[in-house]
């Protein structure tokens, strides 16, 4: 089953999404890491080629 939503720990990518008018559905502190923020976005195939473009590249 697919995730309905996904998280972005990042403030940049976090922006740069919301400009590209994807949906941002919350904003809540992080429980892994205290003190982050974690940005909720709608799940979509265009959020993850999207996303896809922010991946580090090791």
């Amino acid at each position: 089953m697919e995730e309905k939503y996904k998280c972005v720990l990042s403030v940049r990518v976090a922006k740069e999404l919301v400009a590209k008018e994807f949906r941002l559905v919350d904003i809540e502190p992080s429980r892994r890491y205290p003190g982050k923020l974690v940005f909720v976005f709608l799940n979509t195939p265009e959020l993850d080629v999207e996303l896809a473009k922010f991946e580090r590249k090791g």
